[in-house]
């Protein structure tokens, strides 16, 4: 059985070897660097490019003994994270203002971010702000333009064009269309062809069919 100290208890006073270890142990766990809110300053590396670049500020300051707060600096050249497999990618880049999320490596990052692949530990610093990873997608307005289930339904909502580029296009469905449609290849309803389709009924001559009726 444990040995029970009897009328023995922990020192509480600020002098105690106690309080001064806890005190030492909290000191180097604040200079670790800590998962955070921040907001995007400015973007490098958007669209059909490899995975960019983003700066970022936290938004959680910090904070002395006394509760004075100081706003931490700028975070610069942070990988953000893009939703990819092998050379397929859903494209939807950070923005400026976008409120996000980083996340801190336990080791230096920076000869992994340069070479795009394995390689050594830049430096021997641990649990460090530069060594962050952004995540967007929190914290952000509604949008204006999406792709995605509203209701029951599955929009595709854009300011610009909705362009298709693909080899071959199959629809399974019924289709309303809001706007105008332009094709750059042959567009078919079943087996009839709409650049090759013939209509029966009528005599070889230089006069047009009439328009198509409902």
């Amino acid at each position: 059985m444990p040995t029970k100290l009897v009328g023995t208890k922990l020192p509480t006073d600020s002098g105690s070897n106690l309080n001064a270890l806890n005190a030492a142990i909290r000191s180097v766990i604040s200079t670790m660097g800590a998962n955070l809110p921040v907001q995007v300053l400015s973007v490098e590396g958007v669209g059909l490019n490899p995975v960019g670049f983003v700066d970022v500020q936290p938004l959680v300051h910090q904070q002395d003994g006394a509760g004075r707060t100081t706003p931490r600096g700028i975070i610069h050249n942070v990988p953000y994270i893009r939703l990819q497999g092998g050379t397929r990618a859903i494209i939807c880049d950070p923005a400026v203002g976008d409120i996000g999320y980083i996340i801190i490596s336990g080791r230096d990052i920076s000869n992994v971010k340069a070479n795009r692949a394995a390689a050594a530990p830049g430096s021997f610093r641990q649990h460090d702000y530069a060594d962050a990873v952004y995540i967007g997608g929190l914290l952000n307005a509604a949008p204006s333009e999406y792709i995605g289930w509203v209701g029951e339904d599955v929009h595709v909502h854009t300011a610009g064009k909705f362009i298709i580029d693909a080899a071959e296009c199959d629809i399974n469905c019924a289709v309303n269309v809001q706007g105008p449609v332009t094709a750059t290849g042959d567009v078919k309803a079943g087996s009839i062809s709409l650049e090759s389709h013939t209509h029966s009924g009528v005599q070889t001559g230089s006069a047009s069919t009439g328009g198509p009726q409902g």
